[in-house]
């Protein structure tokens, strides 16, 4: 199976330019008409205040008050109190999506979804995992069928695996450019490994340089081509979730990527060397183009896709060491994604986390995902024009921290 088509599958395979699983719309019980809920998560000192009254919190949208009909509590995913109107149902369906976009296994990871098991999925809950090779679905009898620990080590063996498969063209590519770099810049020798034997470094002159430079560009091109994160794919991921009731929990867990560029130094020492040679100068001036990194998405568009759909979104940037080569700068490679997958978290409520250990970082993603307010209001009478609808959450208590999705489409 070629990797780079195999990752196209899910949304991990959309951020590197393939495609989405289709989600299976669920029916929903629709809440009554023109009334819009928004779930609120509300801590002080870290520690969630469930002894909130319906009269602490004020709501605006697009600067209006709205006068708030109802408050339901819930914890663990479960309604535990109810104040005002006592008709609005709030479905206890829950959705968990699990994304992996990782190209190394991170042992680390074992104890995430030890934790998904153990203290989050509850009978009745479906979750689904996007691997970089394909999407499986969690069956809802699932945890009444088979054991949690059986469960927990089946999808460990599932998302090792793939990971490991998935990642292989990534992988292959930059070992490619570790030992491209160290040619071009005439370097034997790195800090983990003596040279492999490549033929780019045994033909000599400038001839033998430029195919060196022009094997570099070709294989930056195919790592950018695998990165791609296409935007539309991003929309249609939402739209596939919206019909579904319930609380929808989104994890994307992104291992951070390094990429062996030529050093500043070895560059100017090249041009240097060959400012007579039109065409190796050329082509070294044609590196820069892919050294600079673009905005690839309009994160502002998703995260108003993401809120409209009821996505609670969480986004946890998994670090890891930088491997140190001579004559080379090992260039971040997710400065373009990172801070659009931030705002996208940020907007729906959900957390960003930066961190080596992922397990830290789901536990406290699950915990706020678990706990929060309902608050119900009657949308205002007239045309829904489809505009973007912004909330203003407000808590009288003071010392609170208050997070939410952003808003909704009025449609």
């Amino acid at each position: 199976m070629n990797p780079r088509m195999a990752l196209a599958t899910g949304l991990a395979g959309m951020i590197l330019g393939g495609c989405l699983p289709a989600i299976a719309a669920q029916e929903t019980s629709a809440s009554p008409a023109r009334t819009v809920d928004v779930r609120v998560h509300v801590t002080t000192g870290g520690r969630f205040l469930d002894d909130l009254s319906l009269g602490e919190f004020s709501i605006l949208e697009d600067g209006r008050p709205q006068a708030i009909g109802s408050l339901a509590l819930v914890r663990g995913g479960r309604v535990v109190r109810r104040e005002g109107e006592e008709t609005i149902p709030i479905p206890d369906e829950r959705s968990y999506v699990l994304l992996f976009q990782a190209v190394d296994w991170d042992p680390k990871l074992v104890q995430v979804i030890d934790h998904l098991f153990t203290a989050v999925l509850k009978p009745g809950d479906t979750m689904t995992l996007v691997t970089p090779v394909k999407p499986y679905h969690l069956q809802k009898d699932a945890l009444a069928l088979k054991s949690k620990a059986e469960l927990s080590k089946g999808m460990q063996d599932v998302l090792r695996k793939d990971i490991l498969e998935g990642g292989g063209e990534y992988r292959g590519l930059v070992n490619e450019l570790r030992r491209l770099t160290k040619a071009i810049g005439g370097n034997t020798t790195t800090f983990q490994e003596d040279m492999e034997s490549d033929v780019t470094t045994e033909t000599e002159g400038g001839l033998g340089l430029e195919l060196q430079i022009d094997r570099y560009r070709q294989a930056l091109m195919k790592m950018e081509g695998i990165r791609l994160v296409d935007e539309s794919k991003l929309l249609a991921f939402a739209a596939s979730l919206k019909p579904r009731p319930g609380q929808k929990t989104v994890v994307l867990f992104y291992q951070r990527e390094y990429r062996p560029e030529i050093s500043g130094a070895t560059m100017n020492r090249l041009m240097g060397l060959y400012q007579d040679n039109p065409d190796i100068i050329g082509n070294l001036m044609d590196l820069f183009q892919f050294y600079k990194r673009e905005k690839t998405f309009d994160a502002d568009m998703v995260k108003k896709a993401f809120c409209d759909a009821g996505i609670d979104f969480h986004f946890i940037f998994m670090e890891k060491k930088n491997q140190r080569i001579f004559g080379a700068t090992m260039r971040e490679q997710s400065e373009d994604t990172f801070p659009g997958f931030v705002e996208i978290a940020k907007a729906t409520g959900g957390t960003a986390d930066s961190s080596l250990n992922p397990s830290a970082a789901f536990r406290h993603a699950a915990d706020i995902s678990g706990d929060y307010y309902v608050l119900s209001f009657a949308r205002e009478s007239g045309p829904a024009d489809g505009g973007f609808r912004k909330f203003d959450v407000r808590v009288a208590r003071e010392g609170c921290s208050v997070s939410y999705p952003q808003g909704y489409y009025a449609k």
